[in-house]
């Protein structure tokens, strides 16, 4: 049985300069989908730190609009109006202990989280633990009928922000809420 030269150039296989050129391409393939791999993770981080920080700004604001607008006045005595760390106490006849005609709410940073405190009740950690309360500024105001009003300014940031991505992943956000009228 003879063999003719094309079938024993066939049978060699590859070469090393074949082999090496497969695999720098591989390298570079492989190199380039990874690093969109990493910058898609990446992407997604950056996205969830955010919408924790928004989250909890939005949270943190409507729990203190609600509880402006169910309150009676604004308690001046352990309020903290117009600077930062502000706090903001509530005159309210709403969730009124056993034989009370009234009660008082309390809104106040401690140890960068924002805390709700109840007459009679433990306080409440409103924040998450994964963000911090970096600016919180009550402004006391009243409207033409003299309703007290509060605007309140909040910033939060995600407490760990990612090494070298240039951002903090803050969030500031502003409402106001009048007292009821009633």
């Amino acid at each position: 049985m003879r063999l003719s030269i094309k079938q024993i150039k066939s049978d060699r296989g590859f070469t090393l300069i074949e082999l090496i050129i497969y695999s720098a391409l591989l390298v570079i393939i492989s190199g380039t989908i990874i690093g969109f791999f990493v910058q898609l993770v990446d992407v997604v981080d950056t996205s969830r730190r955010g919408r924790e920080s928004i989250d909890n700004a939005k949270r943190v604001l409507d729990l203190i609009d609600q509880e402006v607008r169910h309150a009676d006045s604004v308690y001046t005595p352990t309020s903290v109006a117009g600077a930062h760390p502000g706090q903001l106490g509530l005159e309210t006849t709403r969730d009124l202990p056993t034989d009370e005609e009234n009660t008082y709410v309390d809104f106040y940073i401690d140890d960068e989280g924002l805390y709700i405190k109840r007459e009679g009740q433990n306080a409440d950690l409103v924040t998450s633990e994964k963000v911090r309360v970096s600016n919180l500024v009550f402004t006391i105001l009243q409207d033409a009928n003299g309703r007290q009003m509060v605007r309140t300014q909040v910033t939060i940031e995600y407490k760990d922000p990612k090494p070298g991505s240039g951002g903090s992943n803050s969030v500031s956000l502003v409402s106001t809420a009048a007292t009821r009228s009633y």
